[in-house]
C-alpha cells in the first residue's frame, strides 16, 4: 500500500470540497440554534456552539496550510533535486509549516468531539428524569476526552526532542506522525474517545420513547462518528504499511485521511440540530403526551417552553378567577349555585385551559 495518486490540483479541489460541504453543515446548525429558537440557551448549548466554531475554524488553517504547500509543489514540479516535493532549500520551511499544521488536525477533531459531549450534556439537563448516572457519564467521557487531547499535544511537542528535528533535513528527521509507537498510541487513544462518545447517546435513548424514525435518524448521526474512526483506522494502517519506507511517501494519504475525519465529525456534530431544517418544520412548542427523542433531539428548549407555557395559562386563570362577581369561597360552596339552572358561574367565562 502506497499514498494517494492524484494530481496536486486534485488534492487542493479534494480539500476545499470537503470544506465546502462543511461550512453548509456548520452554517446551518449556528442558523438553526441561534436564530429559530425562543428562550434561553443553556451553557452547555452555547459551549457546543462553541466547540463546533473553533473546529471549523481549526478545519480552515489546516485547509489552508495544505493549499499552500500543494501550491508550492506545483511550483517546482518537475524539477531535479526535490525533497517532499519542494526544493530542498524550501524543504525544511514546508516541514516546519506542516508540523504546526497537524496541531490545528488534533485541535479540530477534539473541539469537534468536545461539542458532541456538550450537546449532550444539554440533554442531560433538559431533562431531569435521564437521571444522575447520565451526568455522571457524561462528566467521565469529558475528563478522558480532555486528557486524550493534552496527550495528543505532547506528543507533538516533545515526541522529538530538541523540537526541531521535526523539519531537520540533514540529520535525523523525526515525526511523531510517522513514528510508529507514537502512531499507535495516537490511535488508541483516539478511536477509544470516539467509542465512548458514541457509546453515551446509549444511557439517553434507552431512558426515551422515540418513534422509528427517530431511531434511523439516531443510528445515521452515529453512523456518520463512526466513519471518522475508520479515517483514523485507515491512517494507521498506510503508515504501517509503508513503514520503513521514506516518510514522504505517505503525507498525501495522512492529509486526505486527517480532512475526512474532520470533514465526518463535524456533519455528525451537526448533524441532530439540522434534523428539523431538513425536515421542513419550525420549532413549535406543543405538549407532548410523553418524552419523545425527536422533540428533545430537535429542540432540547421544548421542555423549558412548554412549562413556560403551562404557566402562563395558570396565571391567565387564576386571573379571571378575580373577575368573578362572587368571592371565590362563596362559589366553592354548592349551596349559593343554582341546582338545575343548566349553567355556573364558574362555567360562564371563556375557556383559557
Amino acid at each position: 500500500m502506497g499514498d494517494i495518486h492524484l494530481a496536486l490540483e486534485a488534492f487542493i479541489a479534494l480539500d476545499w470540497a470537503l470544506l465546502f460541504l462543511t461550512t453548509i453543515f456548520v452554517v446551518l446548525r449556528i442558523w438553526e440554534r441561534t436564530s429559530r429558537r425562543a428562550g434561553p440557551r443553556s451553557v452547555a448549548s452555547i459551549a457546543s456552539d462553541i466547540f463546533v466554531i473553533c473546529s471549523y475554524i481549526s478545519a480552515i488553517a489546516f485547509i489552508g496550510i495544505n493549499t499552500w504547500k500543494n501550491t508550492l509543489r506545483i511550483k517546482h514540479r518537475g524539477q531535479p533535486n526535490l525533497y517532499y516535493g519542494v526544493p530542498m532549500n524550501l524543504s525544511a520551511h514546508l516541514l516546519k509549516v506542516s508540523w504546526v499544521s497537524l496541531f490545528f488536525i488534533y485541535i479540530s477533531l477534539w473541539c469537534a468531539k468536545g461539542g458532541f459531549i456538550a450537546f449532550y450534556f444539554e440533554l442531560f439537563n433538559k431533562d431531569a428524569d435521564l437521571g444522575r448516572r447520565c451526568k455522571v457519564a457524561g462528566a467521565i467521557v469529558s475528563v478522558i476526552t480532555f486528557l486524550t487531547f493534552v496527550l495528543h499535544m505532547l506528543l507533538l511537542q516533545f515526541w522529538c526532542r530538541p523540537v526541531s528535528l521535526n523539519w531537520d533535513i540533514n540529520g535525523h528527521l523525526c515525526s511523531a506522525v510517522h513514528s510508529m509507537e507514537s502512531v499507535t498510541i495516537s490511535t488508541f487513544a483516539n478511536v477509544g474517545t470516539d467509542l465512548l462518545i458514541i457509546m453515551l447517546p446509549i444511557l439517553v435513548l434507552k431512558n426515551l420513547t422515540f418513534r422509528k424514525s427517530a431511531l434511523w435518524g439516531w443510528l445515521f448521526i452515529l453512523f456518520i462518528g463512526s466513519i471518522s474512526i475508520v479515517a483514523a483506522l485507515v491512517r494507521y494502517g498506510a503508515l504501517r504499511a509503508v513503514w520503513g519506507q521514506p516518510k514522504a511517501s505517505v503525507t498525501h494519504t495522512i492529509d486526505v485521511a486527517a480532512m475526512v475525519e474532520i470533514t465526518t465529525s463535524l456533519l455528525a456534530v451537526c448533524s441532530p440540530s439540522l434534523r428539523a431544517f431538513f425536515r421542513g418544520k419550525k420549532n413549535k412548542p406543543h405538549r407532548p403526551s410523553q418524552r419523545d427523542v425527536r422533540d428533545i433531539s430537535t429542540n432540547p428548549d421544548l421542555l423549558s417552553t412548554v412549562k413556560s407555557t403551562t404557566d402562563a395559562r395558570d396565571s391567565d386563570f387564576d386571573s379571571q378567577k378575580h373577575l368573578s362577581p362572587m368571592p371565590e369561597n362563596h362559589l366553592a360552596s354548592s349551596g349559593d349555585l343554582p341546582m338545575n339552572s343548566g349553567t355556573s358561574t364558574l362555567t360562564s367565562f371563556p375557556r383559557s385551559v
